[in-house]
């Protein structure tokens, strides 16, 4: 037999604590040896929305590449949160203290990473610090609205549909109910056309009527041009939509912290939460961070 290259893999759900929930993720470790064309083979293989590959850095504990089946983008928080359990569980991060500071590069920077272990769950939390929010292009309504099978009714006007990013710019789209949200039907070949010359990965599109008591925002993330038509959970979407909430007065800020829980993947099935704090004010918000859990489905070897 000819002898193969293998890696370890891991199919991981992230911002859920229960298996087949939130959104799953594909992680490689020991990715360095493979090159780009490798990669991109690897995530159609795996033909899950995202995989992250693991790798060295100089510059910081650890170097993230995140694919899709169709391109490479910057950053993503699911993978990441992903990538991080499995890397407890193959004991490469040694986590006895209550919190564990890693440093992450990415291709959108090299950003701090906090995993906090819950005593009484035994469960980790991995809190990601977001780059500072930037506020960019603003677009009409009417033809979003026409290519998700909306109405003006269906809008929450006067807040702006605006590109917002933390590290990957989101379309945030604000709609007035829940109703609306479960209305949506996309008409992919428009957004696709929309997306084109635009500054921004996927639409975003939220209602303050949730489906949970405890949550303050329910979310649909759509991507068509990425190759993932609806996100089942996004947390660099829902670190947007926090700052897009208190930019525009959706959310009453607090100080020193305004504490946000995002809820998404009712409608594939694949229900998560994601925490965003938001440090700041609207005219001023001064740092982002978004954490979630994870639950490792399955590991196994990557023969290639």
């Amino acid at each position: 037999m000819v002898p193969r290259s293998e890696l370890d893999i891991f199919h991981v759900d992230a911002f859920t604590d229960t298996p087949f929930g939130g959104n799953p993720a594909s992680v490689v470790l020991g990715a360095d040896r493979l090159d780009d064309e490798m990669l991109s083979k690897i995530a159609r293989e795996m033909n899950t929305r995202e995989t992250v590959f693991v790798m060295e850095s100089d510059k910081a504990n650890f170097y993230f590449r995140y694919l899709t089946p169709k391109s490479e983008i910057d950053f993503s928080g699911h993978p990441t949160i992903a990538a991080f359990h499995a890397l407890i569980r193959e004991g490469l991060i040694e986590t006895a203290k209550d919190v564990t500071m890693v440093s992450l590069e990415t291709r959108a920077g090299i950003l701090d990473v906090e995993i906090v272990k819950n005593e009484s769950t035994g469960r980790h939390e991995i809190q990601i610090t977001h780059r500072k929010p930037v506020f960019l292009r603003t677009y009409d309504p009417k033809e979003y609205l026409k290519a998700l099978g909306l109405t003006l009714a269906d809008y929450h006007s006067p807040s702006p549909i605006q590109t917002v990013s933390t590290g990957t710019p989101h379309l945030i789209m604000p709609l007035s109910t829940m109703r609306a949200l479960d209305r949506i039907k996309p008409d992919w070949d428009k957004l696709k056309a929309l997306q084109k010359d635009s500054d921004y990965v996927t639409v975003s599109v939220f209602t303050r009527e949730t489906r949970a008591p405890t949550s303050d925002a329910q979310v649909r993330t759509f991507a068509p041009a990425l190759g993932v038509y609806e996100d089942p959970v996004s947390g660099s979407a829902a670190g947007s939509i926090g700052c897009y909430l208190i930019r525009y007065g959706f959310i009453e800020p607090t100080r020193p912290v305004t504490s946000i829980v995002v809820e998404q993947g009712y409608h594939v099935g694949r229900p998560g939460r994601v925490f965003v704090e938001v440090h700041g004010d609207k005219e001023d918000i001064e740092q982002v961070k978004v954490s979630g859990t994870g639950v490792i489905v399955f590991k196994g070897k990557l023969f290639y």
